[in-house]
């Protein structure tokens, strides 16, 4: 694992500013659901200029979303290291992060007079690619996101990460499960909407929710995370939310998706 890429020392003895592999690889995933939005958005006969916009809105408000839900989920993290919670290079929750996100660019939406539901069509993709590129930043910074003990080949040590595992021990690289499930879900995402198989507004948004949803809750087997209710995880309970939202939203006519 390499949760610190390089050190950046500063003039006068005043210390260095680390790179978090993290922080990087979210920074590039960001720039790739941009380059894939740009592409979608020209494609539905779109402005792709407006990609930029869109991206910077989901990212501050993924950026929030993220630490809310970190800090709610996990309070005693939070009361022991506030700072180190707040600005550290882990501490992060896709879901808070695709909330905020989400509800930022619902808002960019509507202050520009673009139609929710159609737009939401063009931007799945870049979500799920953006999502795959982010887990590898948690595949290197080993934060915590691993799954449980595991004698499977491809299992991993994380030894050296942010949250390390202890000394010896081999388990599940859940992130890599994950951006492998993205990548796959993108590509249904793009053949889908070519295909013109769900010509309704908003409904290929809803088989990423569906899709992805799925691909989280059966990952969270692995993963070592507490139970909130039912013996399922917070992120399992959410996807449930989710899954039955995006199927709902699949279903919606098209008088009413309009």
């Amino acid at each position: 694992m390499i949760p610190t890429l390089l050190e950046i020392p500063l003039p006068f003895g005043w210390g260095s500013i680390p790179i978090h592999s993290f922080g990087l690889m979210m920074v590039l995933a960001f720039l790739a659901a941009w380059r894939r939005l740009e592409l979608c958005l020209k494609e539905g006969g779109e402005d792709p200029a407006l990609a930029e916009r869109m991206v910077t809105w989901a990212a501050i408000g993924g950026i929030i979303g993220a630490r809310l839900l970190f800090v709610v989920g996990y309070p005693n993290d939070f009361a022991a290291d506030p700072l180190g919670t707040l600005f550290g290079g882990a501490g992060f929750v896709f879901y808070g992060g695709f909330i905020g996100g989400v509800f930022a660019v619902w808002l960019l939406l509507r202050k520009v007079g673009r139609p929710f539901w159609p737009m939401s069509d063009l931007v799945a993709p870049s979500l799920a690619i953006g999502y795959a590129v982010g887990r590898i930043g948690c595949q290197l910074s080993g934060d915590g996101d691993y799954g449980m003990a595991s004698d499977l080949p491809w299992a991993m040590s994380y030894s050296l990460g942010v949250v390390p595992t202890p000394p010896g021990l081999r388990v599940h690289p859940a992130p890599l499960y994950e951006t492998v499930g993205a990548l796959a879900i993108a590509y249904i995402l793009l053949r889908v909407r070519r295909a013109r198989q769900l010509p309704q507004p908003g409904q290929i948004f809803g088989l990423y929710l569906l899709l992805s949803a799925c691909a989280r809750f059966l990952v969270e087997w692995v993963r070592i995370e507490p139970v909130i209710a039912l013996g399922l995880t917070q992120a399992q309970l959410v996807a449930l939310a989710l899954c039955c939202c995006g199927a709902a939203i699949i279903g919606i006519p098209r008088k009413a998706a309009r």
